[in-house]
């Protein structure tokens, strides 16, 4: 009876009992506390994530923490005091450290493979996917200059041509003049056109039907204060521009919270990219997860580089407008978003709700017939603006 009580009342089995209780109470109250609440707060609406696998996600998440922190407490924690009062609890602690070094040396493997070329097809940059990307200095990265590229997709043969100053343009032999009328076009793969053809996009379908020259200064992956910052790099350039279209997307707004890149914060001042670890980096697109305060920096950040642009065109004597895509109903998130980012700033803006079903297959882009309506609903919004702009 004794040994027993002694066996019972071990320090290092309380120890164990105590450390394992606590951390499965831990997690079980992390998983207690992200309830739908926390998840409006602090998960972004995603392009490319309905919001039913967002809420998937989030509940396998949650009922995963959960399991994790009952197994610690009912599992785990009977275990290693039994382990420790037999005796075993050295040999216990070596076998812990180890797996915690293990832990530790294959993170660093993944992030050191991660970093070779050979994983280099992960970057924002890659250089194996059309139309190809090169580093910038100031912008993080831009089209790759005087090339087509072609991607066969889907059965398609699918043509980039970029001019020498890294635009998406019609043609190698259509070249940009900049003594022609344009109207300039700056965002991302949606705004490029990306897997669509020249005659297919919207900067495409609105040269057609106005007889002005676009400049598509769109890039694969772009945040608005890039897209920001390459307009106001190109701008100048046209001695007639008649109007710019942005691109802003509450279901995009999580990569304008991206800091491991050249970027902007809410005064227009200018930072380099922050270097982040790359295991980190996918960690963020599983988790999904961003503090209020760095939520609410993105949203700043965001309408100072929309008011910027909007002024730039101005005061070239152009007319402004952001195109603002989203496909199915409007989220009450998205709404909430828009409403900070747009409305409080009186932006000017045309929302257009896309058909679930026009989006190209097993990519999730906007396809030829979401960039028709698109091109349909900027021209009006422009014409609201400016009556005049596409009289011949």
């Amino acid at each position: 009876m004794r040994g027993l009580q002694q066996q019972s009342a071990h320090p290092g089995a309380r120890i164990a009992e105590a450390l394992l209780t606590s951390a499965g109470l831990g997690v079980i109250l992390i998983a207690a506390r992200t309830d739908r609440h926390w998840l409006d707060r602090h998960v972004l609406p995603h392009m490319f994530l309905s919001q039913g696998q967002q809420l998937l996600w989030w509940r396998v998440e949650r009922i995963g923490a959960l399991l994790l922190g009952v197994a610690l407490i009912l599992i785990a924690r009977p275990w290693a005091a039994s382990r420790i009062r037999r005796g075993f609890g050295r040999e216990l602690a070596i076998r812990s450290i180890l797996v915690l070094i293990a832990i530790l040396l294959s993170g660093l493997a993944c992030e050191a493979a991660l970093r070779t070329a050979a994983w280099q097809g992960i970057d924002r940059w890659a250089a194996t996917e059309e139309p190809r990307r090169v580093a910038d200095a100031r912008l993080g990265w831009d089209n790759m200059p005087g090339r087509v590229g072609i991607d066969p997709f889907n059965g398609q043969r699918i043509a980039y041509a970029v001019d020498a100053d890294g635009r998406r343009i019609a043609a190698p032999d259509r070249r940009l003049d900049p003594a022609r009328p344009t109207i300039l076009f700056t965002g991302e793969s949606i705004m490029l056109g990306f897997r669509l053809n020249w005659d297919e996009t919207l900067a495409g379908r609105i040269e057609a039907a106005t007889g002005f020259q676009s400049a598509n200064l769109a890039v694969n992956g772009y945040g608005s204060d890039q897209s920001y910052l390459k307009l106001a790099r190109e701008l100048p350039r046209f001695q007639q521009p008649r109007a710019v279209v942005a691109l802003f997307a509450p279901t995009l707004m999580e990569r304008n919270l991206d800091e491991d890149r050249p970027h902007l914060d809410a005064a227009l001042r200018w930072h380099p990219a922050q270097h982040t670890w790359r295991l980190q980096r996918l960690a963020k697109n599983v988790v999904l997860y961003h503090a209020t305060q760095r939520i609410d920096d993105g949203i700043a950040m965001t309408r100072a580089v929309l008011e910027a642009t909007v002024r730039a065109a101005r005061m070239r004597g152009a007319a402004a407008l952001i195109l603002v895509p989203g496909f199915g109903p409007e989220l009450p998130a998205e709404r909430a978003i828009t409403h900070r980012v747009l409305d409080e700033a009186g932006i000017p803006y045309v929302r257009v709700r896309i058909d679930p079903a026009w989006r190209i297959a097993d990519d999730g882009h906007p396809d030829a017939r979401a960039d028709l309506a698109m091109a349909r609903a900027v021209m009006a919004g422009l014409a609201e603006q400016r009556p005049d702009l596409f009289r011949r």
